[in-house]
């Protein structure tokens, strides 16, 4: 994949965008040569689209390449978390949970808010290494060297939800494996490889980086279907794994946490099937993005039945608040007060 190694792209997207500015500029000599009406509502459509895909695929603001520019080689003076993952830590097309976990964090500890406009805030620099449609194998071929030029102490591994998606739908598998080049079908067993592989490749060149590795959370909100069967099976992989590792490495339990839930989900609603999500997820992200301010993921994920989830992939703004929680509990629990500390003097 020659020009995406190492960097967040617009993977899934980026072909749709040429052929959008195409039909854009034929839209212009539609206008021109029959029909100016005909011509200017394709002109209209088109540049929707456009726009709305530039907005779920643009990188992160407090992405790597936005912190090396920022930090380019001053002596870090806060501790660093990196957060690998897809698109639910991108956060484009779903409610971002980045941001907000130097705030949680500030207020757990007792210290002042951090501003509102900084991208990497105190007390603790977030970087989103996140980026949509990516699975295992895109990380440990990609991503790893990018995440470690950050020179991060702690590190927050969230993927695995586009694997469980090629393993519980064959059209599903067809277009994941397209969009990232894959040499196979994603499976339980690669996906372990792939998992075991970016720890160790972690753990060999940050040898004192704590890693948190995150079990996935539910596809849908109907617990007991099938997508959800594939979902416990990847965490299972997830725990193994990571319990077969030192304990700089830790499992951050995301499922069980909306699972518990979810099981207390008011009238048992299981709300839209994931089956449906990408229809979902198109017009939702329409909604979102064309009327910025005027409507949040909980709104639109009300719509459809679900309490956690909008589309049944990604997260509103409940769902994301839970991964901010479970983030600082696992903080805490690896000393980062004393962390903030050392790296303030």
């Amino acid at each position: 994949m020659p020009g995406r190694v190492g960097h967040q792209d617009r993977r899934g997207f980026d072909g749709l965008m040429q052929g959008l500015m195409v039909v854009m500029a034929m839209s212009v000599l539609l206008m021109i040569v029959f029909s100016w009406k005909l011509g200017l509502a394709a002109l209209m459509i088109s540049a929707i689209l456009f726009i709305l895909f530039e907005a779920i695929s643009a990188p992160p603001a407090n992405g790597p390449r936005a912190f090396m520019q920022v930090f380019p080689h001053q002596v870090k003076r806060r501790p660093i978390l990196v957060c690998l993952g897809d698109s639910l830590t991108h956060g484009n097309c779903s409610s971002t949970f980045t941001p907000d976990v130097p705030r949680k964090l500030a207020d757990r500890l007792g210290m002042d808010p951090p501003s509102l406009t900084a991208v990497f805030a105190d007390p603790l620099w977030v970087v989103n290494c996140g980026q949509n449609s990516i699975t295992s194998y895109t990380i440990r071929k990609e991503r790893l060297s990018g995440a470690l030029n950050c020179s991060p102490d702690y590190i927050l591994i969230l993927i695995g939800t586009n694997d469980v998606r090629a393993m519980y739908k064959e059209a599903w598998a067809k277009q994941v494996v397209k969009i990232n080049a894959l040499p196979q079908v994603p499976s339980l067993e690669n996906y372990e490889s792939n998992l075991r592989a970016i720890i160790d490749h972690i753990q060999t060149q940050q040898m004192q980086t704590q890693i948190g590795v995150c079990t996935l959370p539910p596809l849908g909100e109907d617990l007991s279907s099938p997508a959800n069967d594939w979902v416990r099976k990847v965490n299972t992989v997830i725990e193994k794994t990571v319990n077969s590792f030192n304990d700089k490495c830790s499992v951050v339990p995301v499922f069980q946490r909306f699972e518990s839930i979810l099981e207390k989900k008011p009238g048992k609603g299981k709300g839209i099937s994931v089956d449906h999500f990408m229809v979902v997820a198109f017009f939702m992200n329409l909604i979102y993005h064309m009327l910025p301010g005027m409507v949040t993921w909980n709104a639109l994920s009300k719509l459809v039945g679900n309490i956690l989830l909008t589309d049944g992939v990604h997260l509103n703004d409940n769902g994301k608040d839970i991964i901010v929680d479970l983030v600082v509990e696992w903080l805490m629990t690896k000393n980062v007060a004393k962390a903030i500390a050392v790296k303030a003097m």
